[in-house]
């Protein structure tokens, strides 16, 4: 009887036990895999928030510090504007590359869009290091033309009305993790017309260039203390405070620290649980089987063969298992993507492909370990035992 025939037979008739093991694997790749992606989602939405590829500090109204901090990380709309010129003090302070602005304008509520709604950002595209880095350049935005975050659910050549004027859509930026995914970027050349108009003079007073965050890029080898110490200084006066972006998500990276230890506590308890029940079954499963393995020994069946139907029977059971937690992990956490970011509170950021790819890897290379392992201890037992007593055990 060929090895796969008789292996699926084995499987059918003991189907309680089967389905025991299934499970087993079942429960320990969804533990491993569902939390390896969870917590690589996490570091993924916030490893742009720490060094110098998105912004070494921020200058915003002291007294918005939280709002401001809630919109970029947590993409809570918001709208914040300096009530002083500050973006003077500070473009030649030793030290400083680049200074860029942003002005947080208006919140949409669509219904298209995200639970928070929209935020209506502008930005100045000659100096920007911020959104480009999120759009696969740098865009060149001609008139009403705008970039729209990943969360919006827009697509490129969509058009959209903002302040009374349609804005075409010239891009999509990748997803960020953080407010970025929920914002419209238009330019500053829109914004000034929008904000000097006096159809909005409630809003903006009829005056241009209003700028509610300045990001700033320091020199590589600047020294961010000295830096900060000098803008500080040159705002003296004004409600502006510089904040270094370290210092501005600390908070935040603990309690993506502490959230990641949590889940990785519950699954180890888990996994380990699921790996002793995994092995107390394999070790029943050949007593129980010895007379088996006995009985085709004594028929003259080499003991490789042996080992092959009893292997092939296990990698049937633990490859149904662990691609189903896989699939199961991939059904919870793709389509509700969106919906776990916004319960968590914080960045959240799809893995690559490429990524997910080598965490599949990784889980079914521990399974495999595992199961190397229980089989390995069990099946030596037979192995060296004569067949003769093997048939005289009791099931």
């Amino acid at each position: 009887m060929k090895t796969g025939k008789y292996v699926l037979q084995v499987i059918s008739r003991s189907g309680f036990r089967s389905a025991v093991i299934f499970l087993l694997f079942f429960v320990i790749t969804a533990c491993l895999f569902g939390t390896g992606m969870f917590t690589e989602n996490l570091k993924n939405g916030s490893q742009k928030l720490y060094g110098r590829s998105y912004a070494d500090m921020m200058i915003v109204p002291e007294s918005y510090l939280d709002t401001t901090r809630d919109m970029l990380f947590k993409g809570k709309a918001c709208s914040i504007m300096f009530k002083d010129d500050v973006m003077s003090r500070v473009n030649d302070i030793e030290g400083t590359e680049t200074v860029t602005p942003q002005l947080y304008m208006e919140t949409l509520a669509l219904s298209c869009c995200a639970e928070e709604g929209i935020q209506i950002v502008a930005f100045d595209p000659e100096t920007d290091f911020a959104v480009s880095q999120w759009s696969g350049g740098s865009h060149e935005l001609n008139g009403y033309e705008a970039l729209a975050g990943s969360g919006g659910n827009f697509a490129k050549g969509d058009t959209i009305t903002l302040f009374g004027r349609d804005f075409t859509i010239a891009g999509i930026l990748e997803e960020t993790g953080m407010g970025y995914d929920n914002s419209i970027f238009i330019p500053y050349s829109a914004a000034n017309e929008i904000t000097a108009s006096s159809q909005y003079k409630f809003m903006f007073g009829e005056k241009t260039g209003i700028v509610s965050m300045l990001l700033v890029k320091l020199e590589k080898d600047a020294d961010i203390s000295a830096v900060s110490k000098r803008m500080n200084e040159a705002l003296e006066g004004t409600e502006a405070k510089v904040y270094p972006v370290d210092e501005l998500s600390a908070d935040l990276k603990s309690h993506i620290d502490l959230m990641s230890h949590l889940v990785g506590i519950v699954s180890a308890c888990a996994v380990i649980i699921a790996v002793v029940s995994l092995f107390a079954m394999v070790t029943l499963t050949f007593r129980q089987r010895r007379r088996i393995a006995g009985s085709m020994l004594a028929a003259g069946c080499p003991r490789s063969r042996v080992l092959k139907y009893f292997a092939f029977e296990y990698l049937l059971l633990f490859a149904a298992g662990a691609a189903a937690g896989m699939v199961l992990i991939c059904i919870i956490l793709l389509p509700l993507h969106e919906q776990v970011k916004a319960a968590l509170d914080m960045p959240y950021k799809l893995i690559s492909p490429a990524g997910a790819i080598s965490l599949a890897a990784r889980t079914l290379g521990i399974d495999l370990v595992m199961l190397a392992a229980a089989v390995s201890v069990t099946f030596a037992g037979i192995l060296r035992t004569e067949p003769a007593l093997l048939m005289e055990e009791q099931t």
